[in-house]
């Protein structure tokens, strides 16, 4: 035991202490700074190449997802379609028929072709609803066929509704639309499914009259609200106010880190990343509303039709032979060929306003042509129909 006047060891043992102490915080401020780091430049970094790597939840990728040809999602998309969907097929006594050329209480076998994109999770009880319209773009009124379900194995097996439909008595052009519904779909936007084509005889220059219905004969939809204005003040007091409690805690638990340390960069620390996590998820604090707005983009008003015509040819594959710049390669028309008129302005109330397709045939014979004419409303996928023009000889 030392003498009480002699505490050189005393101290020397303390000092020994106190610096271990201190190497441990420093290794734990070490850590805490590399992750504080790591965090920023997740946030506010961007990847200059290689893979991204984000952690996706089981729930979220372990889902099915049912899927038809979706016309409407691909011209969201920017991509051709064609109306003769190539998952939807109509028969009599085995012979395809197309949906233009049908005859007044008949009974048919309507056919479709239902995938799944889940290589993971089959898509089990898919309600398969087939219904049929007006022949035309934007046809309202439905009229059901059948409901059916299908249990449809991981991507990529297909399974195969069949129904029977009989047409009405009287006579008409129809269109088949097939409506997918799964309650755990991984995708919704892609199951919703047209087909709508016929075949015309051509000696030199032949004229399809197409329907194309208004979406919005009541008039303008309701315009969407504007997003409310967003403060600092769920910023700094929940996600930092937040962060500071949980910094606090574990400077309450935690009794073996230096006392300063503990109760001054720690919950600072904490505060700060808790503010950064916020602004994350948050967004940028200040989203300006009303009269302060900044312009929105140009929106197209709500009565304008805008119709196009191409000759696009769906090539369907896949795994390795399935390339999109092949899939998706946009064809412009085969023939001369032009909608007259292919931009108008819906009047109010209504209801629907014919347009004429007109192909120019050669003169030398050939082999048939498709011609798609797609139609847009507002700027939105409104429909669109298939024509396929064969040259007589």
């Amino acid at each position: 035991m030392a003498a009480p006047g002699n505490r050189g060891p005393d101290r020397a043992v303390a000092l020994v202490d106190r610096l271990s102490r201190c190497e441990a915080d420093c290794g734990f401020l070490r850590r805490l700074v590399a992750w504080f780091c790591r965090m920023i430049v997740i946030i506010f970094c961007r990847r200059s190449g290689g893979d991204v790597c984000i952690y996706i939840p089981d729930r979220i990728i372990n889902r099915p997802d049912p899927c038809i040809y979706s016309q409407f999602l691909l011209m969201k998309l920017g991509q051709p379609v064609t109306w003769d969907n190539p998952d939807v097929r109509i028969f009599l006594a085995g012979v395809e028929q197309n949906t233009y050329d049908l005859t007044v209480n008949t009974e048919y076998d309507v056919t479709i072709t239902v995938h799944n994109s889940s290589r993971d999770i089959p898509a089990l009880g898919t309600l398969v609803d087939v219904r049929w319209i007006e022949f035309g773009a934007g046809a309202q009124i439905r009229h059901p066929i059948a409901v059916s379900v299908a249990d449809v194995p991981v991507w990529p097996a297909t399974a195969t509704v069949a129904v029977k439909w009989r047409t009405p008595a009287t006579p008409g052009h129809f269109c088949i639309e097939v409506q997918l519904t799964h309650p755990d779909d991984g995708n919704p936007t892609n199951n919703l499914g047209w087909n709508n084509t016929q075949v015309k005889a051509a000696a030199s220059t032949v004229d399809v009259p197409i329907r194309i219905f208004n979406s919005y004969v009541a008039g303008p939809p309701p315009a969407p609200p504007a997003p409310e204005s967003q403060r600092w003040t769920p910023i700094l007091t929940g996600w930092g106010g937040a962060a500071l409690a949980i910094a606090l805690l574990v400077a309450y638990f935690h009794p073996e880190i230096d006392r300063g340390f503990r109760y001054i960069f720690l919950p600072i620390a904490g505060y700060i990343i808790g503010v950064f996590a916020g602004y994350a998820v948050l967004g940028p604090p200040y989203r300006l509303t009303g009269d302060n707005a900044p312009p929105r983009p140009h929106e197209a008003p709500w009565n304008l039709v805008e119709i196009v015509v191409d000759s696009y040819r769906f090539h369907d594959r896949k795994g390795k032979e399935a390339d999109p710049e092949v899939m998706f390669a946009p064809r412009p028309p085969a023939w001369p060929a032009k909608v007259e008129p292919n931009l108008f302005h819906f009047a109010p109330n209504e209801t629907f306003r014919d347009v004429i397709l007109t192909v120019d045939a050669p003169d030398f014979a050939t082999h048939p042509e498709v011609f798609n004419v797609n139609a847009l409303q507002a700027g939105h996928p409104l429909g669109g129909v298939t024509v396929t023009v064969r040259k007589e000889r």
